[in-house]
């Protein structure tokens, strides 16, 4: 027997629970592990953005902004400071003070509003844009190399599953009780 074997448990195959040619388990433990898993990556996620924003001295507030600031132009809908201060649950002032530090670090920068000149839209600045290639870049190319044996049907459902657990957390959000 090898060394290598010798310290493996017997049952730890390396196999990951839904691995093609697992039984499948009940959907009760199905969903329970689906749970879990949410739970792990809402951890994971919320600590290696805290961890990031540490080093590019960003507070974790400041980086929650850029991210959604990013993100909402990414999709071609710019977010305004109310937007924002609604998005991350921080009152207009807070919003204020951030966005400024944001701005006067150039991070952000604060583009009128076409259509209503009273408003402005807040818009990833060059600092702001390195900040986000640096953290978003390598991670989609993790992302990329997780999902790589995945079907293109397994991605679809995988996306569909998605939304729909975000869709439920935002309702979720929307309901908290006092």
């Amino acid at each position: 027997m090898d060394a290598e074997a010798a310290v493996t448990h017997p049952d730890d195959t390396g196999a990951r629970p839904g691995a093609p040619g697992d039984p499948t388990p009940p959907r009760e433990a199905l969903i329970g592990g689906i749970v879990g898993q949410l739970q792990g990556l809402s951890l994971v996620a919320d600590q290696i953005g805290a961890a990031f924003a540490s080093r590019q001295s960003l507070a974790k507030s400041d980086f929650r902004a850029l991210t959604a600031i990013h993100r909402a132009e990414r999709d071609g809908h710019p977010l305004t400071g109310g937007q924002l201060a609604h998005e991350l649950h921080l009152t207009p002032a807070a919003v204020s003070y951030l966005v400024d530090r944001l701005a006067e670090s150039g991070h952000v920068w604060r583009d009128p509003d076409p259509h209503d000149r009273r408003r402005v839209r807040l818009r990833i600045g060059e600092k702001g844009l390195e900040v986000a290639t640096a953290f978003f870049g390598p991670l989609r190319h993790i992302h990329e190399d997780a999902l790589a044996a995945y079907s293109t049907d397994d991605l679809a459902l995988c996306v569909r599953f998605l939304a729909d657990v975000n869709a439920s957390l935002t309702d979720f959000g929307r309901n908290l009780p006092e």
